[in-house]
């Protein structure tokens, strides 16, 4: 009979040091740092979802973090941490999360929050667009911008699915400089007009200073079909 009492309080005591220790520690340093690229509510139970951007990261540089009731969030402001909640979050924040549950391994990443600070981080707002018009009278564009970290750019160029042609991927030369967020087609508001022109737009967020190129390509993707119809190289001088 004691033999039996030393086993289960041992049992007990395994069991109490593992939750112990996969409790977060919300005093402790963070486990991630980065950015929020997009926030969004639920309309279940659980508050909601934040994609994080953390290039730093050596696990990933993209995290799916999951925000729950118990999930403890604050507004950092003037040197204090004042309560929030979930619809305070917003693209662009500043966020130090800490984690209540293991990493995912996926892409993005998946964890839990047991804590998320954010900061309201003032940026810079740059738009490029470029018309079906000018790319028809000028083929080939070269532009030169600069704008001031931290901020983000958007870009937006026509485009005509019905063609056959089509924007590839964006080619970056320093993605530690500036990287995507976002591409989307977005059709004409006239779609009663067959083959109307419609536009891709891509979002983009710096990193650092520094001057990186940016490289779009409009062509037919398959093989043997006509690359590099239109192309736009643009020069992002990030200060």
């Amino acid at each position: 009979m004691k033999t039996k009492l030393i086993v289960i309080a041992g049992m007990i005591t395994t069991l109490l040091v593992a939750g112990a220790c996969s409790a977060a520690n919300t005093n402790a340093g963070s486990d991630l740092v980065g950015w929020i690229d997009s926030a969004q509510q639920s309309q279940g139970e659980t508050p909601g979802m934040i994609l994080v951007n953390s290039p730093d990261d050596k696990t990933s540089d993209k995290f799916m973090v999951t925000v729950t009731d118990q999930t403890e969030i604050f507004r950092q402001a003037e040197g204090k941490q004042q309560k929030a909640v979930f619809s305070s979050f917003n693209a662009g924040q500043k966020v130090e999360i800490w984690f209540s549950s293991p990493v995912m391994e996926s892409y993005p990443a998946q964890v839990s929050a047991a804590k998320i600070v954010f900061t309201e981080v003032a940026s810079y707002v740059a738009l490029i667009e470029i018309s079906y018009d000018e790319f028809m009278s000028q083929q080939h564009i070269t532009k030169e911008l600069e704008i001031n970290h931290p901020g983000s750019l958007t870009v937006s160029l026509a485009s005509n699915p019905t063609t056959g042609f089509q924007w590839e991927e964006v080619k970056i030369s320093d993605e530690e400089l500036i990287y995507q967020t976002e591409h989307n087609f977005i059709s004409p508001q006239d779609t009663g007009v067959v083959g109307a022109s419609g536009k891709d737009v891509w979002s983009f967020k710096t990193l650092d200073s520094g001057t990186s190129n940016l490289i779009f390509e409009y062509s037919r993707p398959w093989e043997n079909g006509e690359k590099d119809e239109w192309t736009f190289a643009l020069t992002l001088v990030v200060k």
